[in-house]
């Protein structure tokens, strides 16, 4: 069931928020082709902030509670990079190469051990300066078989905005990937660990992305 957040007291910003559809596979997706893995581990014991011996040079890998919410806040650059791998501290922080990508997940470790993940965005708006969103969320590890599922909605937002400051929303963003949306300050995942030792998320280069659920 679809549910509409209206934030600010002067600026009309409303979202269109749904569960981000989760699906198997997707048959045209070349699964052995490009593309970038990151892993985030739940560990049951908090580590130091100071974590380079945890980070390879390849930056794959970013460590967080077994049993707690992290934030981990992602950007848009030149290339792939975690740039703050420990998220036992409260938060980490993720670099995505600029482009677009299909994006697939797999919870896997202790056995029943499940992650909710719920992205957040901020965006600047004229006559408040800045409206928060929750878009949605998802999660992973409530099979008991894992298997990789299609999680691009996570970065995909439909979103009305206030930008000319009249109080009414004036430009609309359907099915846009996140990075591509200007008024935009801040994304994150809120990812709330309930004992899941391991997610894989894989993102694959795209053309374009289509609607969830296609």
């Amino acid at each position: 069931m679809n549910t509409r957040y209206l934030v600010g007291i002067a600026a009309l910003a409303c979202l269109l928020i749904a569960s981000v559809p989760v699906q198997a596979l997707s048959p045209g997706q070349d699964f052995n082709g490009p593309h970038y893995n990151l892993n985030i581990i739940g560990v049951s014991k908090d580590k130091s902030a100071d974590v380079p011996a945890w980070t390879n040079e390849n930056r794959h890998t970013m460590f967080v509670p077994l049993e707690k919410k992290t934030n981990i806040f992602m950007t848009q650059g030149e290339d792939f990079a975690v740039l703050d791998a420990n998220g036992c501290d409260g938060s980490a922080r993720f670099q995505l190469a600029e482009g677009l990508y299909e994006v697939y997940a797999v919870a896997l470790g202790k056995p029943n051990g499940i992650v909710n993940i719920t992205p957040g965005a901020t965006y600047d708006v004229n006559t408040t300066g800045e409206t928060v969103f929750y878009l949605g969320s998802v999660e992973l590890g409530h099979s008991k078989k894992p298997s990789w599922e299609r999680v691009t909605g996570l970065f995909l937002a439909t979103v009305t905005l206030d930008t000319d400051g009249d109080g009414a929303g004036d430009t609309t963003y359907n099915n846009q990937w996140i990075f591509n949306i200007p008024e935009l300050i801040d994304y994150w995942w809120d990812y709330d660990n309930h004992g899941c030792k391991l997610t894989q998320i894989r993102f694959y280069p795209a053309e374009t992305i289509p609607e969830m659920g296609s």
